[in-house]
């Protein structure tokens, strides 16, 4: 085999591999466990959390199911970007959510900043309510979980500091608090003392991640950004986690960032 030939042939596997690689980054859904203590609860509560879905046609929702209702969680928390700007086919969506809700579970959402452009917009969060999903934007719901009272919080993706003041009006600083926020530098700018836990997305993890430095570009923080992926603490109390999500926005493309759900686990 001569020079030339070898070389195109080992091209060739390298274009292939990364086809390869790539399409299960962004097909195959992994599961990202997050345990997480806290001294106000006193017994565990489970949450699934789902973001940046992005309408993803190579996402297999049998599968999402599965792993969904193997982990059994208390309540699923939709935190925004679950159809893109460019959809104009709400189906998938609609698909992703009527299987959620055959688990009989309480289901939350706020919606993200590709909700926002998109002229699909209230026939999207008209179809979620139907549907019987928690818009949660903009809000304070209570529940209780095993005797445990919890609050869970929706901000909206363009919230200022005076929708956040309202938004705590009546916060209860003995409860556990949940904040659920599609981007996460808005609620770090407006920081509550009495938010427990940050659940949000938005940031895709950075979409490609390198070794030893994490997520490459994330919007609203430029290049190499500080919150891109999985839980950090902000202060002595609270902690956000940024799940890097279902989707992919500019291109189809992951590297070392697999598409994910998250099961969190408060005790």
């Amino acid at each position: 085999m001569n020079t030339k030939i070898f070389l195109s042939l080992m091209i060739l596997i390298l274009i292939l591999s990364f086809f390869m690689y790539n399409h299960y980054q962004i097909s195959s859904v992994k599961v990202n466990k997050v345990s997480i203590s806290s001294g106000k609860l006193n017994t565990s509560v489970r949450i699934s959390q789902i973001t940046d879905f992005h309408s993803n046609e190579k996402i297999d929702l049998e599968d999402i199911f599965k792993k969904v209702s193997n982990y059994n969680p208390h309540i699923i928390v939709l935190t925004g970007d679950i159809i893109d700007f460019k959809t104009r086919d709400l189906s998938m969506a609609f698909s992703l959510v009527d299987i959620l809700a055959k688990l009989d579970k309480p289901i939350y959402y706020v919606s993200g900043n590709h909700e926002l452009r998109n002229p699909l917009m209230e026939e999207f969060h008209k179809g979620l309510v139907q549907r019987g999903v928690i818009i949660a934007e903009g809000r304070e719901l209570d529940l209780i979980v095993d005797n445990q009272e919890l609050s869970i919080f929706g901000a909206g993706f363009l919230y200022e500091s005076w929708d956040y003041n309202k938004l705590y009006k009546d916060i209860n600083g003995d409860r556990y608090n949940i904040l659920l926020s599609h981007s996460p530098n808005r609620p770090v700018w407006y920081l509550h003392d009495d938010i427990d836990l940050i659940l949000s997305g938005h940031t895709h993890g950075g979409q490609v991640r390198l070794p030893f430095v994490g997520g490459l570009i994330s919007p609203g923080e430029g290049f190499f950004p500080k919150y891109d992926k999985g839980l950090m603490k902000l202060d002595d109390h609270t902690l956000l986690y940024i799940d890097s999500g279902l989707g992919n926005s500019l291109l189809p493309m992951r590297f070392l960032n697999q598409v994910q759900i998250s099961e969190i686990s408060i005790n």
